[in-house]
């Protein structure tokens, strides 16, 4: 009889933290690296918890960190516990796997009835106090009709589990959910979500540490605006004022300053139409930005910058999206070239690396070196690669096009097999990480 454990991914990043920080040195590093890894996968498990949690879907377990237990409590049907090792953590959700897989047919079983001749423990005899009956498992289901079956001297006999049943393991007992409090039972929609609030969380955090960033330092102005014109620059000479408003480039609306720079830089002695708002009448001038010796187009103008909370959360949103857009490019260039992951991922080693070297330079910049880890964590773990969200949520999909559900141990061997593969390519990668290091 097997009983459910923990989120082994969650076990695997962290330990491969814990040698990188080591390799790396220094104690500032570690505790950077701590903070940054528990923030990113504990925000990641917080989406799968309180959407498992708003679906009805028993939760045993809301983990920080990872081996044996430094504090717990339990507050309702959960166990919140704070673990030895203090990287990563894990959610433990009720049918995730089949809980019929906790039993084998045949062996002894003892089970504890309560006043209404329904089981409320069951589990090894040496496990269950008080049982009521003793004898070997002719058939178990959790998942459908809820119900045991033994075999006993006196002849064979059925009980219903109660509600709130549980599994006696020899230490703490375990809830078993019945079928309605099961993810494997819930619709599909309910599963997608809970396998996309993951990743989802992760953006979230990205977008309010961006927002956080730009609140203290400030974000340019949207609509651009010109705080300043330099003198005899090409914006001077085209009539450009302090105070205008950029309206759009060449006939085409621009909403925000990094646009309007890539247009400059990227047409250098080349005439571009700009329309301006000066107090609230439209003004067309044209401006040829000179060039740089690297080839850029400048115009010599500086924007003004807005400390506002709006500004700060609508640039945070476009930041969030524009680095999502890099970080999605570089994976599909990642599977599309074979020397990618040689040459340009960066490992668990390299990774610690640039947050101890941003930890020395601040705070924001290790705000700002987090929020874009998490959109790496978050659309890393959207990629169709088991046992990462997106190859449940493809899964899901599977299903939905088939019309009835896929084998729950089939599924559950595709995961433990892309496990392994997964902390090979850790390894791998971190041995690459050390080797580029000497």
């Amino acid at each position: 009889m097997g009983a459910p454990t923990s989120d082994g991914i969650r076990v695997g990043e962290g330990t491969t933290f814990v040698i990188g920080a080591v390799l790396a040195g220094g104690i500032r590093t570690v505790v950077a690296v701590i903070l940054v890894f528990v923030i990113m996968v504990m925000i990641h498990e917080f989406g799968h918890f309180i959407v498992a949690k708003r679906a009805g879907v028993l939760v045993y377990r809301f983990a920080i960190g990872f081996g044996p237990r430094l504090f717990s409590f339990s507050r309702g049907e959960t166990e919140y516990s704070i673990r030895l090792f203090p990287l990563g953590g894990y959610v433990m959700l009720a049918g995730e796997m089949p809980q019929d897989t906790y039993f084998k047919i045949g062996e002894q079983i003892a089970v504890r009835l309560d006043q209404i001749q329904q089981v409320d423990l069951i589990g090894d005899p040496s496990d269950v106090q008080n049982a009521t009956v003793v004898g070997h498992l002719r058939a178990i289901d959790t998942m459908r009709s809820f119900t045991v079956t033994l075999e006993t001297e006196d002849g064979v006999y059925s009980y219903a589990f109660s509600k709130h049943s549980f599994l006696a393991t020899g230490k703490e007992p375990i809830a078993i959910a019945p079928p309605d409090r099961q993810m494997n039972q819930k619709p599909i929609w309910v599963r997608m979500a809970i396998a996309l609030a993951g990743p989802f969380m992760n953006v979230v955090l990205a977008t309010v540490l961006f927002a956080v960033i730009l609140g203290v330092m400030g974000s340019f102005s949207s609509p651009p605006q010109f705080a300043s014109i330099e003198s005899g620059s090409p914006a001077a000479h085209a009539g450009l004022k302090s105070g205008d408003v950029l309206v759009a480039v060449n006939h085409q609306p621009v909403h925000n300053w990094m646009t309007f720079v890539t247009e400059i830089q990227s047409h250098p002695k080349q005439p571009l139409d700009i329309t301006v708002d000066r107090g609230s009448v439209d003004k067309s001038l044209v401006i040829t930005p000179e060039k740089r010796s690297d080839g850029t187009g400048f115009i010599g103008v500086t924007p003004v910058i807005d400390h506002s909370l709006w500004s700060a959360m609508t640039n945070s949103v476009y930041q969030t999206g524009q680095y999502s857009q890099m970080i999605t490019n570089a994976f599909v260039g990642m599977f599309s070239h074979g020397n990618t992951f040689v040459k340009d991922t960066a490992g668990p080693v390299k990774i610690v690396q640039v947050i101890g070297q941003q930890a020395q330079l601040g705070i924001l910049q290790l705000l700002n070196l987090t929020a874009i880890l998490s959109l790496n964590l978050a659309i890393l773990n959207l990629l169709p690669i088991p046992p990462l969200d997106g190859s449940r949520i493809l899964l899901l999909i599977v299903e939905f096009l088939r019309g009835r559900p896929i084998d729950p141990r089939k599924e559950y061997w595709v995961h433990a097999i892309g496990f392994v593969l997964i902390i090979t390519l850790m390894v791998v990668r971190t041995y690459l990480d050390v080797a580029q290091m000497f």
